[in-house]
């Protein structure tokens, strides 16, 4: 009835409890990039199939992942989220009495540090989660689930590591694709980057965790374009 596609940058310590979260899905398949050594740990718990993809795009992975899933409904999500009891219901009472149409959004919730993230474009950010398996355009009939999927945060160091791991591989995809790095790249896009988070999602309004949100995504954006700039030069 259900297949769940787990979204993995080698998230060794997030894909556990993503995994958990999905044991109601008739299938689990992960896409992405993971160590054998952890992949063979989890499925000896969970009955679970592995597509490798190099591609560092969320919506290119999850089409490689969609070509092998065998039910009617889909859900999609990164190993660094997990769904909690009440929204799998939900997910469940929708598969088995709607009919095979629309797309399903979902708010996140995120406790950073302590603090549930207000705003810092979670107030407003909405994502597609459970669909059809025939469903090509996720802008047709969408509708909205009541119940919020979560965002797994384990500690600082897990979080920036994360992150690290996303630009690192998005300057792998920028290398394949002859991307080359500018003094821009490095200097403004970060920036840019920065002034996005906490000021146009209204970061600023999450305190001091706000910023400190705001800053990683923006250094995860300085790391890209870092490691893309290492490898033109064979120092990585």
């Amino acid at each position: 009835m259900i297949s769940a596609i787990v979204i993995s940058f080698n998230d060794h310590k997030y894909l556990k409890d993503c995994i958990a979260s999905v044991s109601f899905a008739n299938e689990i398949l992960i896409v992405g990039k993971i160590e054998q050594t952890v992949l063979s740990e989890i499925q000896d718990s969970s009955p679970i199939q592995y597509v490798e993809s190099e591609s560092v795009d969320v919506y290119q992975m999850t089409q490689d992942a969609r070509k092998k899933a065998s039910h009617k409904w889909i859900i999609t999500l990164e190993a660094n989220r997990s769904i909690s009891k009440s929204l799998s219901q939900e997910i469940i009472e929708i598969a088995t009495n709607a009919p095979a149409s629309g797309v399903y959004n979902v708010k996140t919730r995120f406790n950073f540090m302590g603090k549930w993230m207000q705003y810092s474009g979670y107030r407003t950010s909405m994502s597609p989660l459970l669909y059809p398996t025939k469903v090509t355009d996720f802008k047709l009939n969408t509708n909205t689930l009541k119940h919020s999927i979560d965002e797994i945060y384990l500690d600082f160091d897990s979080y920036n590591e994360r992150l690290t791991k996303k630009a690192k591989q998005r300057a792998s995809e920028l290398f394949a694709r002859q991307k080359r790095p500018h003094f821009f790249h490095l200097l403004c896009k970060p920036l840019w980057k920065l002034k996005v988070n906490f000021v146009f999602k209204l970061g600023f309004l999450d305190g001091k965790e706000g910023f400190v949100l705001a800053y990683l995504k923006a250094f995860e954006e300085f790391k890209t374009y870092l490691f893309l700039w290492l490898m033109y030069r064979n120092l990585e």
